[in-house]
């Protein structure tokens, strides 16, 4: 994060002079949820790491805000998982639970399985466009390698499928779940072949959603969970075997030295 960067949001974020006569300073709950968004998208993508202390003055700071919404950010990234609030005050990002992880993805799997079947009733001929303009956008992120849009896509299509199924209880329980799962699949995306998986996984997934084929579509959504599960357990054994490797080079190198 660099000067430069903490200038631009800073410019970015002050309202000018014709703005406060037309009354369009930003409300203090939007700040938060800007805050709370841009915090969890460091976290997503490894900006700031597990176990690193948050503090509240270099954030406000790098995001252009004052420090009121990004403590109010806090509390809600604590209840999401993603970060630890200490009892000596101190917050700090929270270390991924290996095991948590697994069983986020499989209730997810069957939140998104029953939002399928609900959605296939209920969606409209524009939601079912949306869709399949997501879909695209999908596939054009895959073919130029760009994960974090590919990411961002993802989560919006199994956010209009929620949407869609019209169900305000089952998106509530879907978007306070849905960040421990976003940590683990970004982790799981590193694999190529895992990437490619995905993709037509969705293809089948977007096939069923235009044909309205609620039980196929129920059936798909439940498997992609649980492959998902599969590929947080892969991409936690290559993570176990790139340390073994770094181990043993080390061991390597000082062998050599002495």
């Amino acid at each position: 994060m660099n000067s430069s960067g903490k200038a631009g949001s800073k410019a970015r974020a002050t309202p000018t002079a014709d703005a406060l006569h037309q009354g369009a300073v930003p409300r203090r709950g939007t700040l938060r949820l800007d805050a709370v968004k841009a915090i969890r998208k460091m976290i997503l993508l490894g900006e700031l790491p597990a176990g690193e202390r948050l503090r509240e003055i270099p954030l406000s700071d790098v995001l252009g805000m004052s420090r009121t919404p990004i403590r109010e950010a806090f509390r809600t990234l604590a209840a999401e998982g993603l970060i630890d609030l200490l009892p000596n005050r101190s917050v700090v990002v929270s270390m991924p639970d290996k095991s948590e992880a697994a069983d986020v993805f499989a209730v997810l799997g069957v939140l998104e399985s029953l939002a399928g079947q609900l959605a296939c009733r209920r969606m409209s001929r524009a939601q079912m466009e949306i869709l399949d303009e997501l879909q695209a956008d999908l596939a054009a992120c895959y073919e130029t390698s760009d994960r974090l849009r590919y990411l961002e896509a993802n989560r919006m299509i199994h956010e209009q499928i929620v949407q869609a199924a019209d169900s305000p209880s089952l998106l509530l329980a879907w978007r306070l779940l849905l960040p421990r799962a976003e940590r683990a699949r970004h982790a799981a995306m590193v694999d190529q072949r895992c990437w490619a998986e995905g993709l037509a996984e969705h293809q089948a997934i977007n096939a069923a959603i235009q044909a309205r084929d609620e039980r196929r579509l129920s059936r798909l959504l439940e498997s992609h969970f649980a492959r998902g599960v599969e590929k947080v357990k892969q991409a936690e054994a290559r993570a176990r075997a790139e340390c073994r490797a770094a181990r043993h080079a080390l061991i390597r190198r000082q062998a050599g030295q002495s």
